[in-house]
């Protein structure tokens, strides 16, 4: 067994060596677009794609679900997403998509993100830091923000995509909650607010709830909801909701895609 002190220099070196391997951006850095969209505006019916898609490590299964699924949904908002000799080459095979990455921190050359795609040009694009960081590897977690015209409409649609801090106390997860519903308080139309929230104990639910509830969002209820750990979600304001669906029958990551089909009310 190990002795406090050998703990401790063990836990020391570590932590030393993570800091040393990743590499924290500046600001000016964080934003990364490429792709070529054409569309001006998004439908008044659409379909979005939400997923954690752990870095692509799954490769031609993960490449293979993603092509299904891609081609279906009008704005793609992935977490865990990656800039690196993979993952944009296939993002890059959809036709007529743009995409828009927020780094969380670079390993080496490959940076780890969140990213939104879709078919239309945004009108803005802003990220997020999260105030806290993750313990050990230091790192924050990211929010990337994109606001669309949406046709037959005067008010346009700000799309929030989170990657929630994990593994930290709830104070920490809070506050950058908290940072993104200060952004969105400021949208008056509709609002989709949706990610991998790390939402795994029953405070962090509650108090989603409690902060966004006041704002008019509301989370969506999946009549297939069946997971053991309810880690995604979307929440939304000012659209109609025509259908949902988690799709459990995907394996090439560790956390399901969910869909949603909305039109304007």
């Amino acid at each position: 067994m190990l002795k406090g002190w050998a703990v401790s220099a063990l836990l020391f070196f570590t932590t030393v060596t993570v800091h040393a391997k990743y590499t924290i951006p500046d600001d000016r850095d964080v934003l990364t677009q490429f792709g070529t969209c054409h569309q001006e505006y998004l439908p008044a019916h659409f379909q979005v794609l939400v997923w954690n898609i752990k870095k692509g490590e799954a490769k031609a299964d993960w490449a293979r679900d993603f092509e299904i699924f891609t081609p279906r949904s009008d704005l793609v908002l992935l977490q865990e997403s990656m800039i690196d000799n993979f993952v944009p080459a296939i993002a890059l095979r959809q036709k007529d998509f743009c995409w828009d990455f927020a780094t969380s921190f670079l390993d080496g050359k490959d940076a780890t993100g969140v990213m939104n795609g879709g078919l239309t040009t945004p009108l803005s694009v802003q990220f997020l830091r999260s105030p806290g960081r993750e313990p050990i590897a230091n790192t924050p977690k990211m929010v990337i923000l994109n606001e669309y015209v949406i046709a037959n409409s005067q008010e346009t649609l700000l799309i929030a995509n989170i990657h929630g801090l994990n593994f930290v106390q709830n104070k920490l997860n809070r506050e950058q909650i908290l940072q993104v519903a200060a952004v969105l308080k400021k949208h008056t139309g509709p609002v989709i607010f949706a990610g991998d929230f790390n939402s795994w104990n029953q405070d962090r639910l509650a108090y989603l709830d409690e902060i966004l509830n006041p704002l008019g969002l509301q989370k969506l209820k999946f009549k297939n909801d069946h997971r053991r750990l309810k880690l995604d979600h979307i929440y939304v304001r000012g659209l109609t909701t025509v259908d949902t669906n988690i799709h459990h029958d995907i394996n090439s990551s560790d956390h399901k895609p969910l869909t949603a089909e909305f039109r304007l009310q």
